[in-house]
């Protein structure tokens, strides 16, 4: 029993420090973010992960975005999954992308269809897509 609350214990708390709200951007940083967020700009990789570790949500998203196009994508992974957990769901869409495109299907499509679920409009051409991939017709 002491296991189990322990174990219980440690998950709530690393789901609480998931959770918690992000330390406040400096305009500028925020507008950038922003700008990459919702235009899909890059910016440079310090600053993304300096909103990233601030625990923005958009910064996280964009800071995974910017390592899936380097190749990093375990570090991307990690990033995006924090988004998600903070409620994003265009980091649904990109992660359930990236696993489609590294052929872990049943991942890619557990994150898109959550995406398509609470309405993200990419999410449902991405599952078709993915449909396509598993019946041979997609590349």
């Amino acid at each position: 029993m002491g296991l189990r609350v322990r174990t219980g214990l440690c998950a709530w708390w690393r789901r609480r420090r998931g959770r918690r709200a992000a330390a406040p951007l400096g305009p500028v940083l925020e507008a950038m973010v922003g700008a990459a967020y919702e235009q899909r700009r890059p910016i440079p990789e310090a600053l993304a992960r300096e909103a990233a570790e601030a625990g923005d949500p958009r910064g996280m998203t964009v800071h995974g975005i910017g390592l899936v196009h380097r190749g990093a994508y375990a570090e991307a992974a990690r990033w995006l999954g924090r988004a998600i957990e903070a409620g994003d769901t265009l980091a649904m869409v990109v992660l359930g992308t990236l696993y489609m495109d590294l052929g872990r299907l049943g991942e890619a499509e557990r994150h898109l269809r959550r995406a398509a679920d609470s309405g993200h409009p990419g999410a449902r051409a991405a599952l078709h897509q993915l449909r396509a991939r598993r019946n041979g017709a997609g590349s």
